[in-house]
């Protein structure tokens, strides 16, 4: 699905990746691990299209699309949360049945500014979900959510991806487990 090949890339005189190598198959469930500011959402950020490695090169199947949470909710504050993830083409039904798997059916139409920050992370999960994708991309998923909704939020996307492939970064392995992930240590 995704061949990155010996990339390089920096900002400024910062460098971030050397010659990195990375194959990712189809349906595959990796976690991008390793500290912080060591490339992990940098390197998502490739994978997705969102930048460029200075050298190297991203060979990306012709079926890829990406589908993102991102370390920010990055929710409308003018459209309710109903809005914000048919915005991406979503089906209302489809909306609806992941906001209540993630246990927020009743904020379908408030705005983003009447929900907790936990709830927008829930409702920025289920955008993701409701968009049609090849490939799961969640970058800190968890941020802001208690334990309990943590689980049920993990076992949802689990069940979710049907098979499609996801690429997650956290700095709790135990997120990673609970997603079934193969660890790529970065850094």
């Amino acid at each position: 699905m995704i061949s990155i090949e010996h990339i390089y890339f920096s900002y400024g005189e910062k460098k971030v990746f050397e010659d990195f190598s990375l194959n990712i198959k189809s349906g595959d469930r990796i976690c991008l691990f390793g500290e912080s500011g060591c490339g992990k959402t940098t390197l998502l950020r490739i994978i997705a299209g969102l930048s460029v490695p200075d050298v190297g090169t991203v060979k990306r199947a012709e079926s890829f699309r990406p589908s993102k949470v991102f370390q920010e909710n990055l929710l409308l504050p003018f459209k309710t949360v109903l809005q914000n993830i048919t915005l991406t083409g979503a089906e209302k039904s489809d909306a609806l049945a992941h906001l209540a798997a993630l246990g927020i059916s009743g904020c379908a139409d408030k705005y983003p500014s009447e929900l907790s920050g936990g709830m927008q992370r829930r409702a920025a999960i289920a955008r993701a979900l409701s968009a049609e994708y090849s490939c799961l991309l969640l970058d800190e998923p968890f941020a802001g959510l208690d334990a309990q909704n943590i689980s049920s939020a993990a076992e949802h996307i689990s069940k979710s991806l049907d098979g499609r492939t996801l690429i997650l970064v956290t700095h709790d392995k135990s997120e990673a487990e609970m997603l079934g992930c193969r660890i790529v240590k970065i850094g």
